[in-house]
């Protein structure tokens, strides 16, 4: 039986080095090859982490036979045409969220990774931290009681100077929106993973104080679960510093707070606090601290012939959720979450 599985990582950019280091220091990983469409980053990504294989089209990797799986960290657009390229070589899959930007393309890379029996999994690190496992736990043990609402906010600082060195982000074609999608995302993903069934989604995004996009800088929005519960969504990239995220979750017999990379459980007159052990940041802090442990549970389960903890199915709720929320604002009218989940709305321009 196969102990190690042959990565090729696919893009070489900002978040890429927390995917190598982890494909570098994993048991249950060999980073084989890299590739990234810029020759110089590929071959200076290749000699930082002592990877000979370096190539700049993925199909090359993909016609090798010694590759076991790739890990994407493309630009957004990139994700659903990579992955099912991927699929039908017979790779397995690792994708960085959101893992496409429309719900047809989500499907296409599902259907595709079951018809050639191979995993695909969609980062969410931050069901891994500590404080959201912790969380987690006291919803399904009951701890919380019947949950009432949540709410989260996310107030970053992402300046134009920011778009402008990048040819995809803050544009709607390739990286599939603004704040919501690239930023927001994670905490949505938490959110709806601790609350449950999402049945309706009511949103607004605008453009205020960016002059460099046309994409969303602001949004807001509110939820209704299917268990009764509310939910409400503040985010802007356009507050002067990356301030910790809020999101809280409210039932009948106590509060979780995550605030940032700390939890709090609160129980009666009983308050537990979570704080994550970390001894480096790989990365960004804001990005959180737990892509290796969800990198190294996706190979666990690729070797164990599992289906990997946040599959295609569990990592395409979040980007629908988003998707969801734009549909709203454009058409003025509150969506259907199960119907958008499912593929029943029409796409509306930006």
């Amino acid at each position: 039986m196969k102990n190690q599985v042959n990565v090729a990582l696919i893009g070489c950019g900002r978040v890429a080095s927390v995917h190598a280091k982890a494909l570098c220091e994993l048991p249950e990983t060999k980073l084989a090859a890299v590739v990234d469409i810029k020759p110089e980053r590929a071959e200076e990504f290749g000699k930082l982490y002592n990877c000979d294989k370096v190539f700049t089209d993925y199909k090359e990797v993909l016609a090798d036979p010694q590759i076991d799986a790739v890990q994407i960290c493309t630009p957004h657009y990139l994700h659903a045409e990579m992955a099912v390229n991927a699929a039908r070589a017979g790779k397995h899959i690792l994708t960085e969220k959101p893992m496409a930007i429309s719900v047809a393309d989500a499907d296409k890379m599902i259907q595709e990774a079951k018809k050639a029996n191979v995993k695909l999994g969609v980062i969410f690190q931050n069901r891994y931290n500590d404080a959201s496992l912790a969380i987690k736990q006291a919803i399904e043990e009951g701890r919380l009681g019947k949950l009432l609402g949540s709410r989260m906010f996310l107030t970053w600082d992402r300046s134009d100077d920011y778009y402008k060195q990048s040819d995809w982000k803050g544009t709607w074609d390739k990286e599939g929106g603004g704040v919501l999608i690239d930023q927001a995302i994670h905490s949505m993903d938490l959110m709806q993973w601790f609350m449950g069934e999402i049945s309706e989604v009511e949103a607004k995004y605008y453009t205020r104080a960016h002059e460099y996009i046309q994409v969303d800088d602001v949004a807001e929005g509110t939820l209704k679960f299917g268990n009764g519960a509310v939910g409400f969504i503040y985010a802007t990239c356009a507050y002067p510093y990356n301030a910790p995220v809020f999101l809280e979750v409210y039932g009948e017999k106590g509060v979780a707070q995550l605030h940032g990379d700390v939890g709090t459980i609160k129980i009666g007159n009983q308050t537990t606090t979570i704080v994550e052990q970390v001894d480096e940041i790989v990365g960004k802090r804001y990005w959180g601290v737990s892509h290796q442990k969800q990198i190294r549970s996706f190979y666990q389960d690729v070797l164990a012939d599992k289906n990997p903890q946040i599959d295609g199915e569990a990592g395409k709720i979040a980007m629908a959720l988003v998707l969801a929320m734009y549909h709203s604002s454009r058409s003025n009218e509150k969506v259907d979450f199960k119907r958008f989940l499912a593929g029943d709305y029409k796409e509306l321009p930006a």
